[in-house]
């Protein structure tokens, strides 16, 4: 088999595949042998039909199509290793030739990985910042934990404040006409918390438990549900209670309860500790950040959209999951916020730009190095996964035969061990 390629503009490259005639003569049998013991001919059975038979009933053009459909993936897969070509997209191919006794032939055009120009690796000057953690950053860890263990009493004021929790009856107007979803009986809201309508918290500052009163609000113009978008209400509120949030004092007790220590200084301190570690861990993300950024700033590459669009595919289906985790569907957020499926994709296009680039630079770095993915480095991961997720044994092990996901998971080594590389040589330099 012989292999002809040459470079077309913006990461194009066209091609012409040549296979021996006897090599599809080959698969023209083979696929004789596969479709007869597939078909049913009078007289004969199933696999023992002679070809000329069978050629008579289905005609030789369904034969050569079969050992064109075989024969195709693999010459073009082949022609793929011989010219050391890597695509991004799948190919456009015409067949030329497909005729028993003659070479095959085909030609065609595919999307490659572009030529990136490197630029400096090293001696940027960035240096790892990781700042200090104060006294008042503590505290408010602490505060945090005496807020998740606060209690709500009744307000012996009565008056409703920013910050109170009132206890309230409510039920919406428009034109003077009750609404769907306008009515609530019991519910505690917290005021200053922002979670009804704008103005609707800020009308009942001041009333009194016991007192009823009248709230002037006006519906957001983009607010998710269109009939009340808009549109002025009034909502008739009872106060019924007035409670206020009592956090438990901050001792030796406290400390007791909300963790294994004794005393709040040795509270005080893990805390210290804590806030520290993950100042450093930060710093170091930060600091292989903005390397990864100078190498990716100083070199250049056209990056293909095709590339981009199947980023910000990932990165929508990524959304997906997280709304999905809040229990919200992506269809709601689209009604909820008003932003259409092309908004999401433009909003996610420059990062998904700067992503693709990073891993093109990446790739290119690791090639200049010459870093590479042992075999034993693979198994590796993977036993390393096996240790790590104990309940996902079998989901594991199959993972570990799939072809697609070992050159995935191969593929993220390589970029791993790439910015190590980086962040070495610029840690010494």
């Amino acid at each position: 088999m012989k292999a002809t390629w040459d470079k077309l503009e913006k990461n194009w490259m066209q091609f012409e595949v040549e296979v021996e005639a006897s090599e599809f003569s080959k698969s023209v049998e083979a696929a004789f042998r596969k479709m007869n013991r597939q078909v049913t001919i009078p007289g004969f059975r199933r696999g023992k039909a002679p070809r000329a038979i069978f050629e008579r009933v289905y005609g030789k053009e369904a034969l050569v199509q079969e050992a064109v459909d075989q024969l195709l993936p693999r010459a073009y897969s082949e022609a793929l290793e011989q010219g050391q070509i890597e695509p991004i997209a799948q190919p456009e191919i015409e067949v030329v030739q497909a005729e028993e006794g003659q070479p095959f032939i085909f030609k065609g055009k595919v999307q490659v990985t572009p030529e990136v120009t490197l630029g400096r690796l090293s001696g940027f000057g960035i240096e790892k910042e990781v700042p200090e953690v104060t006294d008042e950053e503590v505290e408010e860890q602490l505060n945090a934990l005496r807020e998740r263990l606060a209690t709500l009493v009744t307000d012996e004021s009565g008056e409703v404040a920013e910050g109170s929790f009132a206890v309230i009856d409510f039920e919406g107007f428009i034109d003077g006409e009750p609404f769907e979803g306008g009515k609530g009986e019991g519910y505690t809201l917290e005021i200053g918390s922002g979670s009804f309508i704008p103005g609707f918290e800020e009308g009942l500052v001041g009333a009194k438990a016991g007192e009823t009163r009248d709230v002037n609000v006006t519906f957001p113009e983009e607010y998710h549900a269109e009939h009340l978008a808009g549109k002025p209400a009034v909502f008739k509120v009872t106060v019924h209670e007035v409670k206020k949030k009592e956090l438990p004092e901050l001792n030796d007790e406290f400390a007791q309860q909300v963790s294994p220590f004794k005393t709040v200084e040795e509270l005080r301190a893990d805390i210290k500790n804590r806030l520290s570690e993950a100042a450093a861990e930060k710093a170091e993300q930060e600091f292989r950040n903005k390397i990864i950024e100078a190498v990716a700033d100083e070199a250049s590459v056209e990056v293909p959209e095709v590339l981009v669009h199947d980023k910000v595919h990932d990165m929508i289906h990524d959304f997906e999951h997280q709304l999905a985790h809040q229990g919200i569907t992506l269809e709601l957020w689209h009604q909820i916020t008003g932003k259409t499926h092309e908004d999401l994709h433009n909003e996610f296009g420059p990062q998904a730009t700067k992503s693709v680039k990073v891993d093109l630079v990446l790739s290119a770095v690791a090639k200049q190095v010459g870093l590479t993915v042992t075999d034993a480095e693979l198994e590796a991961e993977f036993d390393r996964l096996l240790a790590l997720y104990p309940n996902q044994q079998s989901y594991i092990k199959q993972l570990r035969q799939s072809a697609v996901y070992r050159a995935r998971l191969r593929s993220d080594l390589l970029k791993q061990k790439t910015v190590e590389h980086l962040v070495e040589i610029n840690s010494a330099a």
